[in-house]
């Protein structure tokens, strides 16, 4: 499948749900954490992976809120494997107990994205609103000698700017991937960005013998090999050194609404064409060739309502 300027699209970032048990500053407020009644049920998801499996998405990324507060994600999982997706992905808070994550380390799971932005538990408390850095930081040790793990670092110059040193050490301690995220201006983020935002080149210059690495793989994040720490860094800099040429994504909704970009207002309810699969199917494909070269400014739109 190819939008409207050639970019293949084969990576569908599916969000199977808004809730989520954590509050974290640049996500979502206490008062935006309610129970939709008109979230996907698993017939419905089911239906929309195997269209996009059709049209040619050979990476899915499950996100939400938090995806493992659904009973049925597991489910989920093994019937996009099932279809032959093989690069089937996740991203979590990490709060994740025993039973899960044994459950995650037998599952066709390639890789687990967990958030970290801090490593000191106060800190921790104030970004997320729970008292849980301990308990993530155990389902990393414990799901890094099975899946490849990767840990998320939303850059927060309140927050973290203070530890950027040791959380790479954290990462090269473990031997998982780190990357560090731009903040980026979206829902309730648009409150704090001005103050908050910390870019790629400000933490890259905080390093003497720092190169950027060369991949084919077409990614969100750009890699650079630290001498310093003798390991490699990732950097998501949507804001600063946008990737909109090479975008190769688009995104559905825990309400089965498709967007082709995170920062869209404006996306196709899939709910409309479930019953006919060759009509679903003409929908997506026409709606991905108005995909957008690049990125719109700024978004309203809650970031747990389109799977960031």
């Amino acid at each position: 499948m190819f939008d409207g300027f050639s970019r293949k699209i084969d990576y569908l970032r599916f969000s199977v749900t808004d809730r989520c048990n954590f509050f974290c500053m640049y996500c979502r407020t206490k008062d935006l954490c309610y129970e939709r009644a008109d979230q996907l049920s698993k017939g419905e998801i089911f239906r929309i992976i195997s269209a996009f499996k059709k049209l040619g998405i050979q990476k899915l990324r499950i996100t939400g809120g938090e995806p493992f507060l659904r009973d049925d994600i597991f489910e989920i999982i093994e019937f996009a494997h099932s279809i032959g997706i093989e690069n089937i992905n996740i991203t979590t808070n990490g709060w994740l107990d025993t039973e899960k994550i044994k459950k995650v380390i037998k599952s066709p799971l390639k890789s687990v994205n967990i958030s970290l932005d801090t490593l000191d538990k106060k800190k921790y408390r104030f970004v997320t609103g729970i008292d849980g850095l301990d308990k993530v930081l155990t389902a990393i040790d414990e799901l890094r000698d099975h899946k490849r793990v990767k840990i998320n670092t939303v850059l927060i110059r309140s927050v973290n700017l203070d530890e950027i040193e040791d959380l790479i050490s954290f990462a090269k301690k473990r031997n998982i991937i780190i990357r560090f995220i731009e903040l980026m201006p979206i829902g309730i983020a648009n409150q704090i960005f001005k103050d908050e935002f910390v870019s790629k080149d400000e933490v890259i210059k905080r390093f003497k013998g720092i190169k950027e690495l060369s991949t084919k793989e077409v990614s969100a994040a750009k890699y650079y090999y630290v001498e310093d720490f003798d390991y490699t860094v990732g950097f998501i800099s949507s804001v600063s050194d946008h990737f909109c040429k090479t975008c190769n994504k688009v995104r559905v909704s825990s309400t089965g609404v498709l967007y082709n970009c995170l920062f869209d207002k404006d996306g196709l309810n899939l709910r409309d064409f479930l019953d006919d699969e060759e009509l679903l199917l003409k929908k997506i494909e026409d709606f991905v060739k108005k995909k957008k070269l690049i990125r719109s400014l700024k978004s309203d739109m809650p970031m747990f309502k389109i799977g960031g």
